[in-house]
């Protein structure tokens, strides 16, 4: 059997190999890191692991011979190499025991280790080649322009055919980053950690501030305490304890501010977006009505929590719309803004010169 899938997140992908197994399919090969060949087999227990086995730009000796230790020391654990894929990842795989041996790395410093070759290979080996491949076609593109750009139609065709190359390099770039930061966050997991991750780590998106209130408070009555907000996840923890949720904007800030006749300026150097002013008066008005500070939802929202109690707060908000961009999505748009830049000036220098 063959299925195609794309994972953003071998943990993700390992564990749908181990459900394909409990399904009664092996996995036997894999192309293109997407094509994954299936053996039929009766259903079974099984865990698979991913090393990725490759010389860096730099290679030593210890990268030469890391594949045969690896393979060496696993064996006797029962581990088995599967198949490899064309970046060199290698899959292995042993009957489930339930115990340390399904552990391909068992210590913090080994999964540390992993950890942070992922992220060299994705983040910056791959990235900065991709970078340097961009400047590259920069400088065929302007020099195809001034050699067969000699009519408009030409000329039209080649800035097309750069804009979709650039964007295409892009995204894939893009990719690339986000993930080796995926692997080094998930490398550094023990199975254990894992299964927890999974167990209180929930993505969720909100159009309003009440749909919002009401998930976190629907978790409270369950038993579980929002802990922080991280890569677009709500984190919880058990807590036995109920509490009331509420949430913050700068918006709602400023309005409630004004009500009670004081005022907020924001910072005119914070040409970055990085100042602390409305954080810091948010969370010192929301501590006269005893709110403690739980997470901050992409630099666009605060959200606080305070022992379960009937009592209405002036502080509530109302129900207005959640506007959140993430990180990922910010940094994607500026790379594009910059590119659009970049390709409006490249035209306009080409015209006048």
């Amino acid at each position: 059997m063959i299925r195609v899938k794309w994972f953003l997140s071998l943990y993700k992908e390992r564990d749908w190999l181990e459900e394909m197994a409990r399904k009664g399919y092996l996995l036997n090969n894999l192309t293109l890191g997407i094509i994954y060949h299936f053996t039929e087999c009766e259903p079974c227990e099984k865990v698979y692991e991913v090393e990725r086995f490759a010389i860096s730009a730099r290679p030593t000796i210890a990268e030469l011979t890391a594949k045969a230790r690896a393979l060496d020391i696993t064996s006797q654990f029962g581990w088995k190499q599967v198949t490899h894929d064309e970046s060199m990842n290698y899959y292995f795989v042993k009957d489930k025991a339930g115990d340390e041996t399904d552990e391909f790395y068992d210590t913090p410093e080994l999964r540390m280790d992993r950890a942070q070759r992922y992220r060299q290979f994705y983040s910056v080996e791959s990235s900065l080649g991709l970078l340097i491949l961009l400047l590259v076609m920069s400088a065929f593109y302007v020099l195809f322009f001034y050699v067969l750009g000699d009519s408009p139609d030409t000329q039209r065709g080649l800035m097309w055919l750069y804009v979709i190359l650039m964007l295409v390099e892009l995204f894939i770039l893009y990719f690339n980053m986000k993930m080796g930061q995926t692997f080094y966050q998930e490398f550094l997991m023990s199975r254990k950690e894992w299964e927890q991750y999974k167990k209180y780590r929930q993505k969720k998106r909100f159009n309003k501030v009440q749909q919002l209130r009401v998930y976190l408070q629907e978790k409270s009555e369950n038993g579980l305490a929002l802990k922080t907000y991280e890569d677009g996840h709500y984190i919880f923890e058990e807590d036995e304890d109920r509490y009331n949720y509420f949430v913050d904007t700068k918006r709602n800030m400023k309005k409630r501010l004004k009500q009670e006749n004081k005022t907020y300026k924001d910072e005119s150097k914070d040409i970055m977006f990085q100042s602390l002013n409305w954080y810091e008066a948010s969370i010192a008005n929301a501590a006269k009505y005893g709110l403690t500070p739980v997470a901050v939802v992409e630099k666009n929202l605060l959200i606080y929590k305070r022992p379960f109690s009937e009592e209405a707060l002036p502080w509530e908000n109302g129900n207005e719309n959640l506007r959140i961009i993430s990180p990922a999505l910010a940094s994607l748009l500026y790379l594009l803004s910059c590119f659009v830049l970049g390709a409006v000036i490249g035209v306009l220098t080409a015209m006048f010169l």
